[in-house]
């Protein structure tokens, strides 16, 4: 039995909650197009790529102030986002027709190899540094984390309760959870699906943005920096519930993290991502138990039966 003290339990704690954070605004956007739309949208890890590398590039390249370089790499992903959908994904639906879900995921597929060869064509493959914003060690509850930690976890924070008083209280919000539940029958009530889609779209890829910003400012901007977040972003998106309340995805991802963290003290730490798909993986198994996993799999990603 291994002794663990107050202190590292507290510090894999934070840790745990600041990942988990990271881990669950991802998924809350991820759960919105997935639960919405229908889209499978394996493009959004490179959407989260790009907003770091525009940051960077407006920053380091031009010379712009630090928030206004990552203002505008954010609205750029926003735009992007909303791009894919009415440009690609949307004409491609109607002419796959029944196949469309599978389309769209070739489609998205394509895209996100496509625009990581991109990113490294334009930039190159090397790592650098987003040096906008100075790291400061901090101690919250008696344990250690960088300011940035605790900026990226209020903000997640905000924004999931922003989207979830959207949802909740405005006219917007009935509408997009009206289009999740049935969008044929809320064209009948006179909102437009297509309409409510960009929205959804734009709404996500500003969550990743910002997400990816926070990231690169801890860590680095690199190419292939979106393509763990979209795997967890599924994840959480899955296990949380893709016609569920922000809130629940982003505590699915909570849970996620502090799983990850705190295994880590009987297990190495490059297995302790492992954890999280074993948990995956046993939720998938225990959805074969009374029905077809192919329809159970199909209801939990679109949230319809």
């Amino acid at each position: 039995m291994l002794a663990v003290t107050f202190e590292t339990l507290r510090q894999l704690i934070a840790s745990g909650i600041v990942n988990g954070a990271s881990y669950g605004i991802l998924g809350v956007a991820f759960a919105l197009i997935l639960g919405v739309t229908g889209r499978f949208h394996y493009a959004f890890g490179v959407l989260y790529t790009l907003a770091a590398f525009f940051a960077f590039t407006f920053f380091d390249r031009v010379g712009w102030p630090f928030w206004l370089s990552a203002v505008v790499g954010v609205l750029i992903t926003v735009a992007m986002g909303v791009g894919i959908e009415a440009l690609i994904y949307r004409p491609l639906a109607a002419k796959a027709g029944s196949n469309a879900l599978l389309a769209i995921f070739v489609a998205s597929l394509g895209l996100g190899i496509a625009g990581s060869n991109l990113i490294q064509i334009f930039w190159g493959a090397q790592t650098h540094s987003l040096l906008g914003f100075a790291l400061k060690p901090v101690s919250v509850l008696g344990a250690n984390v960088i300011n940035v930690d605790v900026y990226s976890v209020i903000t997640a924070i905000a924004l999931v309760a922003g989207l979830t008083s959207l949802l909740r209280f405005t006219g917007l919000g009935r509408s997009i959870k009206a289009t999740r539940s049935n969008p044929e029958m809320a064209l009948l009530i006179g909102v437009d699906p297509a309409r409510i889609y960009l929205v959804v779209f734009a709404i996500a890829s500003l969550f990743a943005g910002i997400a990816a910003i926070w990231a690169a400012l801890k860590y680095s901007v690199e190419p292939t920096m979106g393509f763990r977040p979209v795997v967890l972003a599924f994840v959480v998106a899955f296990l949380g519930g893709t016609a569920k309340s922000p809130v629940r995805v982003f505590a699915t991802g909570i849970v996620i993290g502090l799983i990850e963290t705190i295994s880590s003290i009987w297990l190495p730490v490059r297995w302790t991502q492992l954890v999280v798909f074993v948990i995956l993986v046993l939720y998938l198994i225990s959805f074969s138990v009374n029905r077809s996993w192919f329809t159970r799999l199909g209801t939990a990603l679109t949230g319809k039966a």
